[in-house]
């Protein structure tokens, strides 16, 4: 199983109305900034996994809350739980992260996104290793 942290090539990648799942096998997931400043439906949105004005620190510690707050419902009930019969608050990063830790389990590989900010890349990488071998 491998996880590739890649920078952002307008030249490789499709940008209309993309957000999160870059390609249709859900191989390829963007976690940046993106580089839509002008709500414009050509270009990258920003992820959901974006840390924000957070540091990477700051974010290590948003990523290990949810987690340990998530993962129980989780491992009892699946992904599924979190959408039915409501949307569970509070729980958008985590339900992001582990579409791709289930993507990285189900395909054995993953290509990770990045704009600026690679050590940001890398720290979602680490955690979506980490889940996917707990599920």
């Amino acid at each position: 199983m491998t996880i590739t942290v890649e920078k952002f090539d307008y030249n490789k990648f499709q940008t209309e109305k993309v957000q999160f799942a870059i390609d249709l096998d859900r191989t390829v997931f963007n976690v940046s900034e993106g580089t839509n400043c002008r709500h414009i439906d050509d270009e990258l949105s920003m992820s959901p996994l974006w840390r924000g004005n957070h540091s990477i620190a700051e974010y290590r510690q948003i990523l290990w809350q949810q987690i340990q707050h998530h993962l129980p419902r989780y491992l009892s009930k699946g992904l599924k739980s979190f959408y039915e019969p409501y949307l569970v608050p509070n729980s958008d990063i985590f339900r992001a992260i582990m579409q791709l830790a289930e993507a990285y389990r189900d395909n054995g590989k993953l290509k990770l996104i990045y704009i600026n900010d690679r050590s940001h890349a890398e720290l979602i990488a680490r955690c979506v290793d980490y889940l996917a071998h707990l599920i």
